[in-house]
């Protein structure tokens, strides 16, 4: 696994990391530290149906990111 979550990374580099390792993996990735197993199977759901589109799942990311770092 590479070290995704070392840095908070720009909406274009989220969206080059989906697009390369596909938005499953890479949802996975991005939000193994922040999320506890519960939380992330729900958000990949959520995805899945579409409820969530690129932006949105951006800015969760950064969401708790910054909580993460705080």
């Amino acid at each position: 696994m590479r070290g995704y979550d070392v840095r908070l990374y720009s909406f274009n580099d989220f969206r080059y990391i989906c697009y390369v390792e596909g938005k499953d993996k890479a949802i996975e990735k991005l939000f193994a530290e922040l999320y506890e197993t519960r939380k992330l199977k729900t958000l990949r759901r959520r995805i899945k149906k579409n409820e969530m589109d690129l932006r949105t799942i951006y800015d969760e990311y950064l969401q708790h990111q910054s909580i993460v770092n705080s």
